[in-house]
């Protein structure tokens, strides 16, 4: 992991990054800095590399490409338990823990609120997988969720994206984003629209 905070300053936010199929920590690092941008302030996070490193290709994943969906939450499970213990260290207690996630990272994101339904102040999910989560659980707790997609992205299903947001509009605490032209990935419009949810009068 890559790691940057300020534990005596005064922006009380931490993001945890978790990127995608084939990426690293610093994809996250680069998105979270977009994010910051024209705020005048630095932005406080710890990027996390997948657990599963790409043969010879290089880069990382957090669960085999192709797998079933007992063996993805379980995987996601290992992840989430792991991170929890690391922030259940002091030095984390003064901060508002918001997990973001891309593409594979944002469902691992899901999972990990799902599973920790009290330790997450919010949850930015862009271009999540969400295969195999049509049984999906009432989310408890109080988090907050922005759920982003690219009209043109169709390496996430439709109906996994639509089940996506049914699921998550059921806490009454989803921001939902549909960006227009994008396939799966993140452009400028789709950053200012969560810098604006992220950074608005009723988050900052």
């Amino acid at each position: 992991m890559a790691a940057s905070v300020d534990f005596d300053g005064d922006d009380d936010l931490l993001l945890l990054g978790f990127h995608g199929f084939g990426n690293d920590e610093h994809e996250m690092i680069r998105i979270i800095d977009a994010l910051y941008a024209g705020t005048g302030r630095e932005p406080n996070y710890i990027s996390f590399r997948g657990t599963y490193d790409r043969p010879f290709i290089g880069n990382s994943y957090w669960y085999p490409d192709g797998c079933g969906v007992a063996e993805r939450r379980r995987e996601c499970t290992r992840v989430g338990e792991a991170v929890v213990k690391l922030l259940r260290s002091p030095v984390y207690d003064r901060f508002r823990k918001v997990l973001i996630g891309f593409s594979q990272g944002g469902y691992l994101s899901y999972r990990m609120v799902l599973e920790h339904p009290d330790v997450f102040d919010a949850a930015v999910l862009m271009s999540p997988s969400f295969k195999g989560e049509e049984d999906a659980k009432t989310i408890e707790g109080s988090t907050w969720f922005a759920l982003c997609y690219g009209d043109g992205d169709h390496t996430i299903p439709a109906n996994d994206q639509r089940n996506a947001r049914e699921v998550l509009a059921r806490t009454g605490r989803l921001f939902h984003h549909i960006c227009p032209g994008l396939g799966h990935g993140i452009n400028d419009e789709e950053i200012a629209a969560l810098h604006s949810w992220l950074f608005g009068a009723d988050r900052a």
